[in-house]
């Protein structure tokens, strides 16, 4: 990958098994399994800038909750990126982490402030946003895996935060659901255009 951070991400253990990074999945609460992504998200970009690693994947939920009190979920709708900076902005002044962080808007902007980031060693939170105005239609933006031959469709998403460890000139790295997953650059930027870069942006980090 031509950026990328430079330490492993967080990955949860589970007996044997362990994650790339949280999944909203793992909770008890219907409504955090459905909205709880962009919580997620923060919460696997504040321990990676703590650089914690090793954590079960139930005292990693214990961390969740405890940070869950700062982003509060609009029922089965979840969180929009100007609260979920609001949150995030307050977990790092109580965790003492000098860093800050802004929901832009600018598609223009997008790819040369990710690659940014990922130089300055900044994880960057990114959101798929809804199908916009028509919040009720079906379009996902496709979600793949790698394998020994290339890439394979797994999935797709939409109204979605994940997180970007590593940026190439065609592919993004993802941790979504516990995976690690990749973006095709070409379709992320489509949506964008098609859907608008109001809600399908990115949460842009900054050293202060």
């Amino acid at each position: 990958m031509r950026f990328e951070l430079k330490r492993p991400w967080p990955g949860m253990r589970a007996g044997n098994v362990i994650s790339c990074g949280g999944n909203q999945d793992w909770f008890p609460d219907r409504n955090f399994r459905a909205c709880g992504c962009g919580v997620v998200a923060c919460a696997d970009v504040l321990l990676y800038l703590r650089r914690v690693q090793g954590m079960t994947q139930a005292d990693y939920m214990d961390y969740v909750n405890s940070l869950r009190r700062s982003f509060p979920l609009i029922p089965y709708r979840g969180i929009d990126g100007v609260r979920l900076v609001l949150g995030l902005n307050a977990c790092f002044r109580r965790e003492g982490l000098r860093v800050r962080a802004h929901w832009r808007l600018s598609g223009a902007k997008f790819w040369d402030r990710l690659a940014r980031m990922l130089a300055d060693d900044l994880p960057a939170i990114v959101s798929v946003g809804p199908n916009f105005p028509r919040i009720w239609g079906k379009e996902q933006l496709p979600l793949y895996r790698r394998t020994g031959d290339g890439f394979e469709r797994t999935s797709g998403a939409k109204a979605h935060f994940l997180t970007v460890t590593a940026l190439d000139d065609e592919w993004m790295r993802v941790s979504s659901w516990g995976r690690e997953l990749y973006i095709e650059r070409r379709a992320y930027a489509d949506y964008m255009r098609r859907q608008g870069a109001l809600f399908t942006n990115l949460v842009y980090l900054e050293r202060i």
